[in-house]
C-alpha cells in the first residue's frame, strides 16, 4: 500500500510481474523466428560462397576453372555446394570416362542450383536418351531445360 494525495492504493505485486513476463515472452517469440530466418540465410549464402571458390579455383588448386560469370551462374541460389560441383563435373565430363558430355555452357545451365547431382544427371540420361532405348529422345537443349525445371525446384 501506498499513499498518493488523499488516497491509498494498493499494488498487487503478483500481477505487475506476471505482466512483465508475458511482454517478455511475446518479445522472445519474436526474436525466435527472426534468429533462425538470418540463421539461415547464413548457411545459405555460405554454401554459395563454398561452391563460388570450388567453381573458379584453377584446376591444379582442385578446382573447375570456370571464367566469374559461368562460376557466379553455377553457384547462385545453391542450397549444397557439393552437389552443385557434383553435378557439373559429371555433366562436363567426357562420355567415355563415364560423363554426359557437355560443353561448360551446358553443364553450367544444368547444375545451376542442383540440389541432387544424381537425379539432375539421371534425369538428363534419360531426356537425352533414344526412344528405342527407353529414353525421351530430346534434345540436349530440351533435356537441359526439362531437368533443370522439373528437379532442381
Amino acid at each position: 500500500m501506498f499513499l498518493i494525495g488523499r488516497y491509498i492504493c494498493q499494488v498487487d505485486r503478483r500481477k505487475y510481474v506476471a505482466n512483465g513476463r508475458k511482454r517478455k515472452m511475446k518479445h522472445f517469440l519474436l526474436i525466435i523466428p527472426i534468429t533462425l530466418f538470418v540463421y539461415g540465410q547464413a548457411v545459405f549464402a555460405d554454401e554459395v560462397t563454398k561452391c563460388f571458390e570450388k567453381a573458379w579455383e584453377h584446376p591444379e588448386n582442385g578446382g573447375l576453372g570456370l571464367n566469374r560469370g559461368q562460376a557466379i551462374k553455377l553457384c547462385n541460389g545453391a542450397s549444397n555446394a557439393v552437389e552443385v560441383i557434383k553435378c557439373f563435373e559429371k555433366a562436363w565430363e567426357h562420355p567415355s570416362n563415364g560423363g554426359l558430355g557437355l560443353n561448360q555452357g551446358q553443364a553450367v545451365k544444368l547444375c545451376n542450383s542442383a540440389s541432387n547431382a544424381v537425379k539432375v544427371t539421371k534425369c538428363f540420361e534419360k531426356a537425352w536418351e533414344h526412344p528405342s532405348n527407353g529414353g525421351l529422345g530430346l534434345t540436349r537443349g530440351g533435356a537441359i531445360e526439362l531437368c533443370t525445371s522439373s528437379v532442381n525446384r
